[in-house]
């Protein structure tokens, strides 16, 4: 069965290719340890994709992968393990691959992920990109590990591979970089497309002059309502406020979606009002009203050592009234570290005891480790609670939550994997904390990630 699928996957991966090469679109692709979903879902809101007869396709969900590409290619659904489904697929790759049919798309955004040595490549030559950005790999720490640090045996090693994205670009074409990170803009040197930076030095083309969450009030306190980013573009500065997400990374994904945009002659002006109607996908960097007048923070969608840091340090900066709200840091496991996991989990607890939140909240398969680098950060036992799992860790903050706590969740998905190999589990699902805890539950299909019946089986 696995042959098989290997198969199927390679030949509908193919046919892909070969209807790129007939059709010659103008591919745009993302790659990054984090921040790639937002920067195409903020390019295609630039780009109007999902405007009334648009010619802009967005990879949809997380179809960045050897399949996921030729899904977004040919817009189908993830086949899984229904036989009609692929055959729907195979039958669709079949009329592209043959010229029988044409996708009618002129501009493809395409995420591309790098899970494994290799994928870049082997993407990167189904889809030859014109535009190729890189939103970040390196860690604001050396000891702060990549994702996918257990497939990679170094920094470096992972920064080689999202390079791929730029050395196999069009020498024609434009490479987008962060200037922040400096083994991004070391890429530079991998081709010879012109360059587009961005980032917080004054030298970067687009320039992130400054960023901050609005806070507004509420009977309950001070709560975050949105994003405000300001940008310097070719000496034009704007403000742009990005509703009902938080954080940095936002700001950075924005930057660099507002880059290629640049690359593409759109004014920054027409930008700023074309990303006024982003929506933020589910589980990223999200704004949601809570019960009991409390605000979620829902970046539940997956995390890493970096991810998480940025997300502490974003709630441990909203001002609040100390007086009468709290922040709270809901958090599971981060996957794929190897045999760094344990320190690095460990690591986390010690920040956010340093950044002084007020009460963690932990479960998932390291949760001792977050506990013990808490304690060690002087995070008192009485601010520190383990729970067994997810659902009973959402209860327990249900309980103890007052009006105008700030409420954090976050944690990685998919099999964990450990020096034995991978554990079938579908993790700790923090997302289940935010349902618990939303004002609305029956927006929850909408607004929450992993929300399809096929992850209501615990």
């Amino acid at each position: 069965m696995k042959a098989l699928l290997e198969f199927l996957t390679h030949w509908v991966g193919q046919s892909a290719k070969i209807t790129l090469e007939r059709e010659h679109p103008f591919i745009i692709a993302i790659t990054g340890s984090v921040g790639k979903s937002s920067t195409k879902q903020l390019l295609g809101v630039i780009l109007q994709a999902d405007e009334p007869g648009s010619t802009v396709r967005v990879t949809t969900k997380n179809y960045n992968n050897q399949l996921g590409l030729p899904l977004t290619i040919f817009q189908i659904p993830a086949p899984g393990r229904s036989p009609t489904i692929w055959i729907r697929l195979l039958w669709t790759a079949f009329l592209h691959r043959y010229g029988l049919r044409r996708t009618g798309i002129e501009t493809y955004v395409l995420e591309m992920g790098a899970d494994h040595p290799g994928d870049l490549a082997y993407l990167t030559s189904l889809a030859k990109p014109r535009i190729s950005i890189v939103t970040a790999v390196t860690p604001e720490e050396e000891h702060w590990a990549p994702v996918h640090a257990a497939n990679y045996p170094s920094i470096d090693a992972l920064a080689k591979e999202k390079a791929t994205i730029v050395r196999n670009l069009d020498p024609q074409g434009t490479v987008i970089l962060n200037a922040d990170d400096p083994r991004v803009i070391a890429m530079r040197h991998d081709t010879h497309a012109h360059l587009v930076a961005f980032g917080t030095t004054e030298a970067s083309d687009i320039e992130i002059v400054h960023s901050q969450v609005r806070m507004a009030a509420f009977p309950s306190g001070m709560m975050p309502i949105g994003l405000e980013v300001t940008l310097n573009v070719s000496q034009q500065k704007r403000t742009i406020y990005l509703a009902g997400v938080f954080g940095r990374s936002m700001a950075y994904a924005l930057a660099a979606a507002v880059g290629a945009g640049y690359a593409l002659d759109h004014s920054l002006e027409e930008m700023a009002t074309s990303v006024e109607k982003f929506q933020p996908l589910p589980g990223r960097a999200r704004l949601i009203p809570g019960i009991k007048g409390t605000t979620l923070l829902d970046d539940s969608y997956n995390s890493s050592p970096v991810a998480v840091l940025s997300s502490l340090r974003d709630l441990a900066a909203m001002e609040i009234d100390p007086a009468r709200q709290r922040r709270i840091a809901c958090l599971g496991e981060m996957r794929e570290l190897g045999e760094q996991s344990a320190m690095l989990h460990e690591r986390v607890g010690m920040e956010v005891g340093r950044l002084k939140i007020d009460i963690l909240a932990v479960t998932g398969a390291y949760a001792d480790a977050v506990v013990r680098g808490a304690k060690m950060a002087g995070m008192r036992d009485d601010q520190i609670h383990q729970f067994n799992d997810t659902p009973e860790l959402g209860i327990w903050v249900q309980d103890v939550l007052l009006p105008g706590d700030l409420v954090l969740a976050k944690a990685s998905e998919g099999p964990y994997k450990t020096s034995e190999g991978y554990l079938k589990t579908k993790g700790v699902r923090m997302e289940r904390v935010i349902k618990e805890l939303m004002a609305d539950p029956q927006q929850a299909e909408k607004l929450l990630c992993r929300q399809d019946p096929s992850w209501f089986v615990s």
